[in-house]
């Protein structure tokens, strides 16, 4: 069993192919390349986690063409899409590393302050000190890698992963090569 990490699939909102500048003709051309490109990585016994914006409705018509078992964080754009999700953010272990995961990156500021599911100074203040870096979506191809926040954070959407989940082992790879 191997884990897989993604976000921002956006399947069946074909408004994403030029909002992100996608190479796709239109929404069905985009829906098969994405689940094609996770069905070559993702296998039966595999787990991927979903970082939000898996769809904009319908979702369990997509998740059940993916192999694998599916875990989803909830996204700015998952509220109809009927997918069961996990919860807004979580912190696990990978490898000996903490990490932070949520759709949003941990420092996003929003200056309305009408958005609920942003973190409190607090809750950043906690991610900051017992985590070593952040796992997120939500900026789709503006960056892979950022340090906007104390800790780095890695964009795990598949504007910036050629259209595809990453292993726990590229996460790794990525951390240790271009946010450390």
């Amino acid at each position: 069993m191997k884990r897989y990490w993604s976000a921002d699939m956006h399947l069946g909102h074909g408004n994403v192919i030029e909002y992100a500048k996608r190479p796709f003709r239109d929404c069905h051309h985009m829906n098969k390349r994405l689940i094609d490109e996770a069905n070559m990585r993702v296998k039966d016994d595999d787990v991927c986690l979903h970082v939000g914006d898996f769809s904009m409705r319908d979702g369990w018509r997509y998740r059940q063409r993916l192999n694998g078992n599916w875990l989803f964080l909830r996204g700015n754009h998952d509220s109809k899409n009927k997918v069961k999700t996990v919860g807004d953010w979580l912190f696990l272990r990978l490898s000996h590393f903490r990490i932070f995961v949520s759709h949003i990156p941990y420092f996003y500021r929003d200056v309305s302050g009408t958005a609920t599911y942003l973190l409190s100074e607090e809750m950043i203040a906690v991610v900051e000190s017992t985590c070593d870096f952040a796992v997120c979506g939500h900026v789709h191809e503006k960056w892979r890698v950022s340090r906007d926040g104390k800790i780095p954070s890695i964009n795990v959407g598949v504007d910036v992963n050629n259209y595809r989940p990453v292993s726990d082992e590229e996460l790794l790879q990525i951390y240790l090569k271009e946010a450390k």
